[in-house]
């Protein structure tokens, strides 16, 4: 593979995570730092996500998916395959299931090879555990049409070049923007939770 076999990624994926500090460089520079008493006290609802690396043609890739524009905080974002944790599973297999839904993943496919730091979303008030895979050949995509408007696919390559980090303009409500970090790939606009998953994750892949 273009950087790292299997077993090298694997292995930087069950390296200690670097946590709150690698994430907060792509985080908002409004977003509240809420120690995790805070957080329980909040009672957030649970979910995960998959965050899911595979080859093209000899480069590790992501899948992220385009939510559909609906009434909602996360209308039209970009993200990984995920959502809420049902009653009786545990969040690996909330990971698990939210990627077969939303893109098609057969479990099969992949190997789960660890989990990434949780994440608390204030808008939603979500608790988000990212889980990390790896697939050792590209898996057939389908997507989820009332939910999703599109599977993306990013080189992680690309996140692993700090030229592209950037800031950009987004709208927090109807009538205010606010300045914040984020990736743009051909256009795609990549911020907030996803983002600051994407910072911790390239961070683990980085270190030496």
């Amino acid at each position: 593979m273009s950087k790292w076999t299997i077993f090298e990624l694997e292995n930087r994926l069950r390296k200690p995570l670097p946590g709150k500090e690698a994430q907060y460089k792509m985080a908002p520079s409004y977003r509240a730092d809420l120690s995790d008493e805070a957080i329980d006290k909040l009672r957030p609802r649970l979910s995960a996500v998959l965050v899911l690396l595979y080859p093209i043609e000899n480069e590790w890739h992501l899948v992220f998916t385009q939510r559909r524009q609906y009434e909602g905080v996360h209308s039209g974002q970009i993200s990984f395959p995920g959502g809420k944790q049902e009653i009786g599973e545990t969040l690996e297999q909330t990971a698990i299931r939210e990627a077969f839904e939303e893109v098609g993943v057969e479990s099969n496919v992949f190997r789960l090879v660890n989990p990434l730091s949780k994440l608390y979303i204030p808008p939603s008030n979500f608790l988000v555990f990212p889980h990390a895979a790896i697939a050792e050949d590209k898996p057939i995509f389908k997507k989820d049409d009332y939910e999703v408007e599109s599977v993306v696919e990013i080189p992680i390559s690309f996140f692993l070049n700090p030229e592209n980090r950037t800031k950009t303009k987004i709208n927090i409500h109807k009538d205010y923007q606010y300045e914040v970090p984020a990736f743009i790939y051909e256009g795609k606009v990549i911020w907030g939770a996803t983002a600051i998953i994407i910072s911790e994750l390239v961070e683990l892949l980085g270190l030496d």
